[in-house]
């Protein structure tokens, strides 16, 4: 991603968040295949919403905004304080505990509704797993993952 196109996402961010009366640093950290934009705030709480809800809503928004001015449309996340980066770690921590547990019982296990990029952080974690295999189960906003066996 070009520097001009990380400004016009800043640009696009610091728009967003001045209609909400919303003061915060954006920092930039990640590799040349994703980009995260962290706001540090005094106003997360308010950002990130029940179970991230708010925060899903401003990277959409940013997403949909950058669309046009962009040269291309790079992948990049919109976290606030960290939160989606220890909500991953969480994730990946649950998929763990949640394959040992189908691999003692050999039966499935069907996990809490997810957003969509939780379910990935999911199915990615236990994609690693030789013995254990996931599917999306249900329709939005209640799909689920179910872990199982492979055999």
């Amino acid at each position: 991603m070009t520097e001009q196109d990380q400004k016009i996402i800043k640009d696009i961010l610091q728009s967003l968040l001045g209609f909400m009366g919303i003061t915060a640093e954006i920092e930039t950290r990640g590799s040349d295949e994703t980009l995260v934009f962290n706001l540090k705030t005094n106003d997360s709480s308010l950002l990130i919403g029940q179970r991230g809800g708010n925060l899903n809503a401003l990277q959409y928004m940013t997403r949909l905004l950058s669309y046009k001015p962009l040269s291309q449309l790079p992948y990049f996340v919109v976290d606030v304080e960290g939160y989606k980066q220890e909500r991953e770690e969480f994730l990946r921590e649950l998929a763990q505990a949640a394959a040992e547990r189908v691999r003692d019982t050999k039966e499935s296990l069907l996990l809490k509704p997810m957003a969509s990029y939780e379910r990935r952080v999911v199915h990615s974690e236990i994609s690693k797993l030789p013995d254990i295999m996931t599917e999306s189960v249900g329709e939005e906003p209640e799909r689920r993952i179910r872990i199982k066996p492979k055999n």
